[in-house]
């Protein structure tokens, strides 16, 4: 097994709200949005991080590269602890740890040509004189897909497709280690979304690349991950190898998601596990397991007791009632 490269422990996101009681006083309550996740990121594997809308993902993702700071636990890069360090040692952390955003519209400034747009974490970073930076610049473009000729072209000027193209570029541009992918294709249509999906896997292999890869779609993720964790309600409820987990699911939650995938060929009918009831709120959620009020297996001790994390074997642990006592 590979070196581990990122650490996640006991992490946790609360953010203070105040929410109007019956006597119109306001009381300070919090969303739970990230509630105790744990989980470790090998070099150069891809980790695919998946649940449904509000479970915590992009919050998660958001705290790695540091634009959150979290309410408890640590997350540690190459063995170092991201929220102490300081100075220097902290701007060289963010060299090494880039973001690609879910949306290629507005997470481009308008007002940057698409060249100075890849060149500005060099200038930042002092990296280079403009010579070099352009080169750099253009260079990224060619290998992400786009003629150096767009240089001092402006992103109205591209596709959702070619945008998302100069997002990637411009999370290379510092040749990081690491890089957060949270929904980078969510909002492309499906043929630009295989498009985008092989360009980064080519990418991976040519500077080495580490991805965490947050997702809804199972399908996106089964194409390009390695290793899956399945988060529901601020927590993770399953991680397995993709062929684990996608042969032999084990969390009742992850077999629903994994039977709603739809299968490209009428003739064979699978019978979906529809989930009932909505997604609890984050601000009060349910005692013990949080996908009691959902799960058609539920048992008393699933109201009470919070599940523990259980070695299913190879590396694949579930949090469950169901597998407690059991071998297998």
């Amino acid at each position: 097994m590979n070196n581990v490269i990122l650490e996640v422990k006991d992490l946790k996101m609360h953010f203070p709200i105040k929410i109007k009681t019956k006597s119109f006083i306001s009381e300070k309550k919090y969303v739970k949005a990230v509630d105790g996740v744990s989980f470790s990121i090998h070099e150069g594997e891809t980790l695919g991080l998946v649940g449904e809308s509000g479970c915590g993902k992009s919050t998660t993702g958001k705290m790695i590269v540091k634009l959150l700071e979290p309410t408890e636990g640590s997350i540690r890069f190459r063995g170092k602890d991201v929220f102490k360090t300081q100075g220097e040692e902290s701007k060289l952390l963010r060299k090494e740890v880039q973001i690609i955003f879910q949306d290629p519209y507005s997470s481009l400034d308008p007002r940057f040509t698409v060249g100075r747009t890849i060149s500005e974490p060099l200038v930042v970073h002092k990296i280079g004189d403009e010579k070099t930076r352009k080169e750099r610049a253009i260079k990224l473009m060619n290998d992400v897909g786009l003629m150096g000729e767009y240089f001092d072209r402006y992103p109205h000027e591209f596709s959702g497709g070619q945008r998302q193209r100069i997002g990637v570029a411009r999370a290379l541009a510092l040749n990081p280690s690491l890089i957060v992918c949270d929904e980078p294709v969510s909002a492309l249509d499906v043929s630009i979304q295989a498009q985008i999906l092989n360009l980064m896997q080519e990418l991976q292999a040519k500077y080495h690349l580490t991805y965490l890869f947050i997702s809804h779609n199972l399908s996106v993720v089964k194409h390009i991950c390695d290793r899956i964790a399945v988060m529901y309600l601020g927590k993770i409820v399953e991680i397995a190898n993709k062929k684990d987990l996608f042969d032999n699911p084990k969390h009742p939650y992850t077999q629903a998601l994994l039977s709603a995938i739809p299968i490209p060929d009428p003739e064979i009918i699978v019978e979906q596990e529809m989930l009932e009831g909505d997604v609890p709120s984050p601000v009060d959620p349910p005692s013990g397991c949080r996908f009691h009020t959902r799960c058609k297996n539920v048992m008393d001790i699933c109201k009470k007791q919070e599940p523990k994390d259980l070695n299913m074997g190879e590396d694949h642990i579930v949090a469950c009632h169901l597998y407690d006592n059991k071998e297998d």
